[in-house]
């Protein structure tokens, strides 16, 4: 008899070992066994929270509120408990809303991040006053205060008028909504045209709302260009007065040089293709002339022009050299075995004939350049004619030396 006392206790024993902490956690929850998690907060305006007000993650209970008290600084001290094991990252924010319509609140943390570090027990979770939502009571305060400020006459009076205003249009809006329903019909039955239309001005009016700035300077430059042509009035209205007979004049010339047209026509052809390959020296023409100009400008004292002509004279070192094509900008190794010969009054012109750099002067030289060009004139006072001058210079060209 004792011997089976002892069994049954002993399985009584192992029954309660299972069943007790299925029930404390059937009864209590998860948190039954283990302490539970305090957090903080610190609110401006607790609206009214409650001991025992659920708490919510991303709308899951996790917790209550355990205490609400005023702090010494004026502000709401709230106390939370939170499930044991619930994530909650440090930068997540708590609000207090209100779950129904009658008026219960709820507590609901926002995570703002996926990701750790998470809050720990004893942690302070921040309750920012620009994040709460508006309470219900505020709300219903704000809707009685609206329907309050509406005038009840005005409102008759504006359903009278509506009511005289679709007087007599009963006809009129019958047909209005057959002739809906016949479009609608239509454009259900264009739908595949029209759905490529859709999607491209979708694109056209996303391209147009990125080029917003585009858009606002060349809107401004059209502005200004506008207020110039308004400016301009006086000047059109010469143009419109005289053009008549301008126009005239320049009749009569195309009648008289029409048979020189193709010619002309001819001529374009083929210089157009020479100022093409001659771009690059055009852009730079383009760009130093103004500077030069510019320059130019310097030498003007009074009303006069002040300038200084350095001349030079004598044979001129040259290299026989093979011209690259017109256009070719491709960098070129430079030559560095070509040298002029030491000569008196020998000046050297060209890049092909620059010295060499690093002070090499003659070293490894092996092609010496021709000398070209009239030799220096004992008597500078003795200037040559123009004749003279265009001959000489002609030799020079073609790399022949001319007689004294």
């Amino acid at each position: 008899m004792r011997r089976l006392v002892v069994v049954q206790m002993l399985m009584f024993l192992a029954i309660a070992a299972v069943v007790v902490p299925f029930g404390v956690q059937f009864v209590a929850g998860p948190a039954g066994l283990r302490e539970p998690m305090p957090l903080h907060a610190t609110m401006s305006d607790a609206f009214g929270l409650t001991r025992g007000t659920s708490v919510t993650v991303r709308g899951v209970e996790v917790g209550s509120v355990t205490a609400v008290r005023l702090g010494p600084d004026g502000t709401a001290a709230v106390a939370l408990e939170i499930r044991p094991g619930t994530a909650i990252p440090r930068d997540s924010i708590m609000t207090v809303g209100m779950s129904t319509a009658v008026g219960i609140q709820s507590v609901d943390i926002l995570p703002q991040s996926d990701a750790g570090p998470y809050l720990e027990a004893g942690d302070t979770i921040a309750a920012p006053a620009e994040r709460q939502p508006v309470q219900m009571d505020r709300v219903m305060s704000d809707a009685a205060h609206l329907v309050g400020g509406i005038d009840v006459e005005a409102v008759g009076a504006v359903a009278d008028e509506l009511s005289a205003s679709f007087t007599g249009l009963g006809p009129s809006l019958a047909t209005l909504i057959d002739n809906g329903a016949v479009i609608s019909g239509r454009m259900r039955a264009k739908m595949g045209d029209l759905a490529p239309l859709m999607d491209g001005t979708a694109r056209l009016v996303t391209t147009m709302s990125a080029q917003g700035t585009g858009f606002t300077r060349g809107m401004a430059a059209a502005a200004g260009f506008t207020r110039q042509l308004d400016d301009s009035g006086p000047v059109f209205l010469y143009l419109t007065d005289h053009a008549p007979g301008t126009l005239a004049a320049i009749r009569t010339v195309l009648d008289t040089y029409r048979g020189t047209f193709g010619a002309t026509l001819a001529n374009l052809a083929t210089v157009t293709p020479i100022i093409g390959d001659r771009q690059a020296a055009l852009d730079a023409g383009l760009t130093s002339i103004p500077d030069g100009l510019n320059a130019l400008s310097s030498i003007v004292k009074g009303d006069r022009a002040d300038f200084a002509l350095v001349a030079t004279q004598g044979p001129v070192c040259v290299h026989d050299v093979e011209r690259r094509t017109i256009g070719d900008l491709s960098p070129v190794e430079p030559n560095l075995v070509r040298y002029c010969p030491p000569a008196p009054d020998t000046q050297m012109r060209g890049a092909a004939n620059a010295p060499r750099p690093n002070e090499l002067g003659t070293q490894n030289s092996t092609t010496p350049g021709g000398l070209v060009g009239p030799e220096v004139v004992a008597d500078p006072i003795k200037i040559p004619t123009l004749a003279e001058l265009a001959y000489k210079w002609r030799m020079i060209l073609k790399g022949n030396r001319v007689p004294n």
